[in-house]
Order: C-alpha cells, then structure tokens, then sequence
C-alpha cells in the first residue's frame, strides 16, 4: 500500500511538470576571440585594419596570451607582394594594419572572419564583401548625371542613394532611408566629432552671405564699384584685379572663394564678365595660392604628410627646406596661376568659357539664361537701390573687420595651441616649438576663426549701415537675413558633395584605395613624377577632397620612389625624383579638386561667384586640363628624366601663351560679329543648347531666298557667317 501511494505521488509530480528538463539552458561560454573588422569590404583591396583580442571566461582581454592563434580563416597579410603568415598576439592583441608606405597590405578573403573555428569559444564576426567596380559607381554617377541632366542636385543625390543600396545589399528602400538620415544628417551633425567643421562652414558661409546681403542693400558694394571703376575700364582691368586679390588672400583656401567672390561680383558684373569667369577666376586662384604659399593652413599639413613618411623611411633632415625645395616642382598650380593672369590680361578664350563670355557682351546674360542665379533674391541690392546713401565706408568696414580679425584670430589660436603643445614637450624634455608666423598657422583653428570672424563683420556691416543712416535697422536685419538664406542652394550642395565622398571612403566603399589598387602596379623611378600626379588627379576627382588625396598617396608615393632609388643608391631626401614624386601628388590633388564637381572649393566658389555650379564646372574643365597636360608634356614628364624645373617652368609658360594667343578668340570681337550679323539671344543660346544644326539650316535656307532676292549681302548672310 505504501509502495502504490509513493508511485503515485512520483507520477503526479512528473505530470505537474511546467517544463521539460531538457529545455532547462545551459550556461554559454564566452568566445575566445574579439574581433573588430570593416562592416564593409571590397574584394581583392585591403582594409585598413584588422583587431583580435583574446578574451578571458569573464569577457576581460588576456593580457599573458602572447601567441600565434591556432588557425584564422578569412584573414590574409600580405608583405612585398607575398602571402605572409599572421604574427603573434602582443599582450592579448593582434593588430593587422594596411600600410602602403612598408608595402603590407591586409586583405579579408571571406565573408566570415574566423578564430581557431574547430574550438569551442571561437571568435566569428561578418563582413559584408562588395565588387571592386560597385565602389567606382556613385563618383561615375555623379558625373555622369550632372552632364546628361545639367542639374547637379539631382546627380548628388542619386550618387548618394546607389552607394547606400550599395551598402545595404540591394534593398532599395533602406537605402533611400541611409540616404537621408544616415549620410546627409551625419555631414551637419558630425556626431562623434569635437571639431564640428563642417557646421562652421555652413554657419560662415551664410554668415558671409549676410554681410555681403548688408553691403549690397546698404549702397557699400555700389560705392565700392564705382571708386574701383575710376581704376578699371575695361574687362581685362576687372580681371587681373581679381586674380590679384585672390594672390592676396593667400592664407586660406575657404576664405579666399568666399571673399574673392563676393567682393568683385558687383564690379565684374558691371564690367559685364560671365559668372562663369568670375568663378574660374577665384577658384583658380584660392586652392593653387594656398598649395604654394610658404605661410598657408596648407602648409602644416603638407610638411606633416612629408615628416612622417621621411620619418618613416628613416630619413632625417629639415623637411620645410624639402617643402621648399618642392615648391618648383608644382607645376601645375605655379602655371595655373600664370595661365589666370594670361586670360585675364589678353582677354582671348577658348571653349564653353568663350560662348559664356560672348553671351555676357553682346547680350548682357551673366548667367546662362534658366541656369540658377545666387543673386536673384537679393532683388535690386547689387545697385544700392534700397540705400538711402551710398557711402563706400559701408563696404570697407565690414572687410576691414574680416580680414583684421581673421589674421588676430588665426595668431591668437595658433599661440594658444603652441603654448599648450610646449606645456607637453616640457614634461616630456623635448624641444619647444618657436612662436614664429609658421608654427602658429600651422596650429591654429580656421574654421573657427572664420566663423566668428565672418559673424562679427556681418554684424559690423549692419552697425555701419544704421548709423550711417543708409538703412534703418530693421531693413539692415532684413537684408541680413536674406544675404543668409541666398547661400541656401550652395550650402544643399556642399553637404551633398560631403555625402558622396563619405559614400566613397575609406570606412564604406573606399572608391580611392580601388583606384590605388587599379593604377599604382607598374612604377619605374623616371615616371614617379607623371605616375603620382595622374594618380593624385584621379583620386581627388572621384572624391572630391585634395586634402584627403595627399593623405592617402603622400605615403605611398614617397615610399615607392624611395624603394626604387634605394637600389641606384640614389636614395637622397632632395632627390629630384623625390621633390618631382611630392611636387606631383600635391599639383594633381588640386588638379582633380578643380575638376570635380563634388569639391567643396568649387561648390564655394561658384556660390560666392553666384555662378550655376554645373556651368562653372564644365567652363573650367577645359582650362584644367590644358594646363594639366601643358604641366605633364613640360614639367613632370621631362623633369622625371633629369630636366630642372627652373627651365621647364618657363617653356610651360610660353606654350600657354601660344595656346592662348593662336587658339583663343577675344570674346569682345565674337559678340559684335554676332551684333552686326543680327543674331538674337535667344538664337544665339538655342546654338548653345545643342541646337546648332537646326539653326544652322534655317540660316542656309535664309540665305538662298536672299540670294535670289538681293546679291548684295544680307543680315541672314552675315549670321549664317556668324
């Protein structure tokens, strides 16, 4: 009996069961292995780098784990060309980094990243791999629609969205969304980021805009034309004044567009210049003067990218004498500033600029009739017709204020900046660095200085015009705040083009480690010069960004041509193949820079010019690549073979001159042929819109019918002519 009520009850108990013992969970181990990786590779290029960290059971890093991981799949070191095996962990880390510069590159190979996969607690992470040619696609876009569409808006923004269906593995729709809240939001907000440049270039763009909006209403930039007028009456006078301010502001690339710009629209449009040529003529002049200036933002960081990979190298010596030394070798800025001169002087042009500058004379349009005008909200404000007086000291002022407290700003955070540097070089027993106007350009701040500096000379532009009774002070603010939002279409620009190189870097599609891999396999020392600038060019145009293409190529390039003069024994620090290889990656940055439609500088350019930023690209293609290729036949191709620059320099400059004189036209001479042939604007723009040979045949059959009216010669004789 007591037998059966013990069954019972330890049949009862099973069946009151709530859950299966064997569901009951295990405790999991933690893997052994951390592994941080690119979410996003391309096959057959290295990533930058590769981390494993070895784990204890408790999830801490291993710190006495100092060997060689059993097995690793989907990893892959290579060094000089040769699968080489992984190294130890140090202290519990394995860092596999990419450096051109040493020729060791690392490559994942799987889509999957194992560690030691046959134990327990391997380590797994997953990497999405794309095509080599998939990364190319959104700069190819871009361009490609920009030209088919003439509208670059539209080409920005399906750049954007294929490279985020790219990264989202063909969904279309989450790509649309990456699109807007990924890739536009995170080029404003820059979350993650201390420095939040790009938000203090967007504020002293418009903070620009609205000093400039004050100046026109106020009559300032109307006095200032008409004081400048008594000095230049003629196109040409115009011109090289503004090539010669944009030499003046040499310390800055941003500052010199903006400035440039805005400051000589008023006079070049009464001179009746295209914006098309004002934007050539300020963009040509603010990246190229910056380049070269021996005291520039540009400088420190261009010594920089040459300290470290002589450093590297184990090359010692002064490297500002190597930047100097260099100097030479930039032939293409240095002849791109000559060229300026030249156009601006002779007052001949060739190409789209030509036809640009004709429609400026003959009939007036500064800008290609339903082409965007930046101007076009600012109403009457240019002639000073809001203006109660028209007093040139309301335009001086807030100059005066923009660029005097640019200059105390830049030597103010640069001395602070040196102060707290020589404060760690004292703890450290290093050598202090000198307070000289070098060091302290090199380490000041900007982007910050021009923002407050551009706030503050707004503000001083309203003060000037109120109490100069010019305009009371609520038109003053009504004029600032439509200066600002003038800037609007430029800024949409701007932030596109950011999002298309950030598509394109190195954390996403790396476009420009695709182009190295591609371009950079065959090399000999004599050809380093014309190799690095072609390659620089290409890079910088498919990213928009000169300052990352020095990054990425100084290294390698000086590298390589070191390896290659090593065994000549000719590996000398000034080397003229060594200065032609810096010359070259540092001339074809700003080269591609001038190029891309998805540059920052161009977009800035074009709207401080208020020139539509397509028309402004395809007007100066033309002249870039005519001094780029003046540049390789006379300068990086003949000195790689010994020539010096010195020579080459000049022979440049004289076949520019020959190029300009024979095959320019003055455009003065071609708007009063089409005058006196009777052409009307609209005839004249159908023929620029790619309907010549519609227009050509309506003439042909005007002229026949004239023909056997009349032998003399008719108005539609002369047009067809024309």
């Amino acid at each position: 009996m007591a037998a059966t009520h013990s069954l019972l009850i330890i049949i009862t108990s099973l069946l009151g069961q709530t859950a299966p013992i064997a569901e009951v969970p295990l405790k999991q181990e933690p893997a052994r292995y951390q592994i941080e990786a690119p979410n996003v590779a391309v096959i057959d290029i290295p990533v930058s780098q590769v981390t494993i960290r070895a784990l204890n059971l408790d999830g801490s890093l291993d710190t006495n784990f100092s060997e060689h991981p059993q097995k690793v799949v989907g990893l892959e070191l290579w060094v000089h060309e040769v699968d080489t095996a992984l190294p130890p962990f140090k202290n519990g880390v394995l860092e596999l980094k990419t450096d051109l510069a040493e020729n060791r590159k690392v490559y994942i190979t799987s889509d999957v990243i194992r560690v030691d996969p046959d134990q327990r607690r391997s380590g797994t992470v997953e990497v999405y791999r794309i095509s080599k040619w998939l990364s190319l696609l959104p700069p190819l876009i871009a361009v490609i629609l920009a030209i088919w569409f003439r509208n670059i808006i539209l080409a920005l923004l399906v750049s954007i969205w294929v490279g985020a269906v790219i990264l989202s593995h063909g969904n279309l729709f989450l790509g649309f969304v990456h699109t807007l809240d990924t890739f536009v939001i995170h080029e404003i907000v820059e979350p993650g980021s201390t420095s939040y440049s790009h938000m203090m270039i967007i504020m002293f763009t418009m903070f620009l805009g609205a000093m400039v909006g004050v100046m026109s209403a106020g009559g300032g930039t109307a006095a200032l034309v008409n004081r400048l007028s008594r000095y230049a009456s003629k196109r040409e006078h115009s011109q090289v004044m503004t090539w010669f301010l944009g030499l003046i502001i040499f310390f800055d690339d941003y500052a010199n567009s903006l400035l440039v710009g805005s400051s000589m629209r008023p006079f070049t449009d009464r001179m009746k210049v295209s914006r098309e040529k004002l934007a050539f003529l300020v963009d040509s002049t603010a990246a190229p003067v910056s380049g070269i200036a021996i005291i520039s933002t540009w400088v420190g960081v261009e010594i920089g990218y040459i300290a470290d990979t002589y450093a590297s190298l184990g090359m010692t010596g002064d490297y500002y004498t190597t930047f100097l030394y260099s100097l030479p070798y930039r032939f293409y800025p240095l002849q791109l500033l000559a060229f300026v001169w030249l156009v601006a002087y002779i007052g001949n042009d060739f190409g789209p600029m030509l036809k640009a500058e004709t429609r400026a004379i003959a009939y007036g349009q500064l800008v290609r009739p339903g082409r965007f005008n930046v101007t076009e909200v600012e109403g009457h404000a240019e002639s000073g017709e809001l203006a109660r007086r028209q007093l040139l000291r309301n335009a001086l002022v807030p100059l005066v204020v923009l660029l005097g407290l640019a200059m105390i700003g830049l030597w103010w955070t640069g001395t602070i900046e040196i102060n707290r540097l020589n404060l760690e070089r004292e703890q450290l027993g290093q050598a202090e660095l000198k307070v000289n106007f070098q060091n302290v350009l090199e380490h000041s701040s900007p982007n910050r200085v021009l923002l407050i500096t551009s706030f503050l000379a707004s503000i001083a532009a309203v003060v000037s015009c109120s109490l100069s009774k010019s305009l009371p002070l609520s038109e003053c603010v009504e004029a600032w705040a439509n200066g600002a939002k003038s800037m609007f279409l430029a800024i949409l620009i701007l932030v596109l083009a950011w999002s298309v190189a950030t598509v394109c870097d190195q954390q996403h599609l790396n476009t420009a480690g695709v182009l190295v891999e591609l371009l950079s396999e065959k090399l000999s020392p004599n050809w380093m010069p014309t190799i690095t600038f072609l390659l620089a060019a290409v890079v910088s145009f498919a990213t928009g960004s000169s300052w990352s293409t020095m990054g990425l190529l100084m290294p390698l390039s000086i590298s390589l041509t070191y390896s290659l003069l090593v065994p000549l024994n000719e590996a000398d620090p000034n080397h003229h193949l060594m200065l032609g290889t810096i010359g070259g990656v540092l001339a074809g940055a700003i080269f591609g820079d001038h190029c891309s439609p998805i540059s920052d500088t161009t977009v800035l350019s074009s709207a401080a010019s208020g020139s539509d930023h397509l028309d402004h690209v395809l007007t100066q293609i033309p002249y870039a690549l005519t001094v780029a290729g003046v540049s390789v036949l006379f300068g990086y191709l003949p000195v790689g073979f010994g020539f010096q620059p010195y020579i080459l320099l000049p022979v440049g400059l004289v076949v520019l001159f020959l190029i300009l004189f024979f095959y320019g036209r003055s455009a003065e001479t071609e708007a009063k042929a089409l005058l006196e042939a009777g052409v009307t604007a609209e005839e004249f723009n159908s023929r620029d819109n790619g309907s010549d040979e519609e227009t050509e045949s309506a003439g042909e059959s005007d002229q026949t019918d004239s023909d056997s009216e009349d032998p003399s010669e008719s108005p539609e004789e002369s047009r067809e002519e024309v």
